[in-house]
């Protein structure tokens, strides 16, 4: 397992600054190369929450995972992404996507044509003027992509960044962007050995992303039928998504990610019991436990 390859997602909506704070620097302390955070539509700036989180640490990188085209111009967006690594040594990641029509739709945007907005989106970004400082290098910036029109678009950025999938996904991406692109695997585990515990969290969070049209095609294009995405999902489906089991377990699943071709891992140590509005809940154990060596 690559110890510079491994970061965790931690779900910040509903932590305090010094909540958030603290659990960047346990993550810096724990030896994680990056940390993620979220965006939801009307919730938080993450890019204001990405400032404090960089600011609370020193080698740690922080992720944005995935940020909303539909609310920034990609002016906007782009530099924002460039002030953060001018100020903060180049240790900010950002991912964009399109999200999902509902919840795009429900708060007054309009959510039409994904895939060409996209385009126009990353051509306006690369010709976005910046008057700040001039930067070393630029933001790495990364698609959230499953499907081959998107994964052919996140090809002309610095790659992909992936979530609710298998190891059989990520060998399709790296085989879809070629072997010098970047894949960032969002990969949920669980320090649980008692299926029906492991499984029923499981449930509480892919019960909400298989009502998704995106993720529910994504798995449909892997093999699974309607009958595991119904009831919150199969066993099978479970088993497929979620890495649960013994730390040991837990680190050979992110082993097959890498070799199916993933550059960086980062766990979402996802917790027994139902998310707080939307946002999963964080286990410490598994944050622990699978901490680089």
């Amino acid at each position: 397992m690559e110890a510079q390859g491994i970061g965790v997602v931690c779900p910040v909506e509903n932590l305090s600054a010094a909540q958030a704070a603290a659990m960047v620097r346990k993550a810096e302390r724990l030896g994680y190369a990056s940390l993620w955070i979220g965006e939801l539509v009307v919730g938080r700036d993450p890019f204001a929450m990405a400032s404090l989180l960089l600011s609370q640490t020193q080698r740690i990188k922080v992720g944005l995972s995935v940020a909303i085209v539909w609310k920034r111009q990609p002016a906007t967006m782009m530099n924002a992404a460039r002030t953060l690594a001018g100020l903060f040594d180049n240790r900010f990641i950002l991912s964009m996507g399109a999200s999902h029509k509902p919840f795009i739709n429900r708060y007054g945007m309009h959510y039409e044509k994904p895939y060409r907005f996209m385009c126009e989106y990353v051509e306006k970004m690369r010709a976005a003027p910046f008057l700040g400082p001039r930067l070393a290098q630029e933001p790495p910036v990364l698609l959230a992509a499953l499907m081959p029109k998107m994964l052919a678009l996140a090809a002309q950025t610095d790659g992909a960044i992936i979530t609710n999938g298998t190891p059989e996904l990520t060998a399709r991406v790296r085989a879809a962007l070629g072997p010098d692109k970047k894949i960032y695997v969002i990969q949920k585990m669980l320090l649980e050995t008692d299926a029906a515990r492991a499984r029923a969290a499981g449930r509480s969070m892919f019960s909400f992303y298989m009502r998704l049209p995106n993720y529910a095609n994504s798995v449909r294009s892997l093999g699974f039928t309607e009958e595991d995405l119904s009831g919150g999902g199969s066993d099978r489906l479970v088993d497929a998504l979620l890495a649960w089991g013994t730390e040991a377990q837990l680190r050979q699943a992110l082993d097959q990610q890498f070799k199916a071709g993933a550059n960086h891992i980062c766990i979402l140590p996802l917790a027994v019991g139902a998310p707080a509005a939307g946002v999963p809940l964080m286990d410490e154990r598994t944050f622990e436990a699978l901490a680089p060596r």
